[in-house]
């Protein structure tokens, strides 16, 4: 399970460029604009598997596994802890462990030759994990201009649609990772 330890600040695309694209001059329909930017953040998101503003989550297992693979992208990892035997909460050294990028996701592993440390008794594993893209990643650009058609078919088809340009630009997205 993911959960969001530290949410992002800012949305990737502002109120002001979506004002833009729509060309909007008056600010009266900000709120509804708001809400359409953050389903359609969310929507690319959960369709793509990605995290595009910088945010921290943490990634809780109840078991190590051969390899672990985070189903979110792009990510860095910042911590694993486990609990060990007595029930002290350990912090696993980076030498321990290899990560690295394969098929899109970030798989995890013990270093050759090694295995990961026992877990107590009900133990959990904790990976804390940098989430989100640069300013100025390819594939940001490319989310922001899916995230600005959605909105706009949102905005301008207040009743509902499929809207086919965002379809393609998250498929473009996704198959870039793979």
């Amino acid at each position: 399970m993911i959960t969001v330890v530290t949410a992002p600040t800012t949305r990737a695309v502002t109120l002001e460029e979506a004002r833009q694209q729509l060309r909007l001059d008056a600010h009266d329909e900000d709120m509804l604009l708001a809400v359409h930017l953050d389903a359609a953040q969310a929507e690319l998101e959960r369709l793509a598997d990605l995290r595009l503003c910088e945010q921290n989550l943490a990634m809780v297992l109840e078991a190590w596994a051969d390899e672990i693979t985070v189903p979110v992208r792009p990510v860095t990892i910042a911590a694993i802890t486990y609990t060990a035997t007595g029930g002290l909460t350990v912090t696993l050294p980076e030498a321990a462990y290899v990560a690295r990028p394969r098929h899109g996701f970030v798989r995890i592993r013990p270093v050759a030759g090694t295995s990961w440390p026992t877990l107590a008794p009900d133990g959990q594993i904790t990976i804390t994990l940098s989430a989100g893209f640069a300013e100025g990643h390819p594939d940001l650009a490319i989310a922001r201009a899916a995230i600005l058609v959605k909105t706009a078919s949102l905005f301008e088809n207040r009743e509902g649609g499929t809207c086919l340009a965002f379809d393609t630009l998250v498929n473009q997205l996704a198959a870039r990772w793979v």
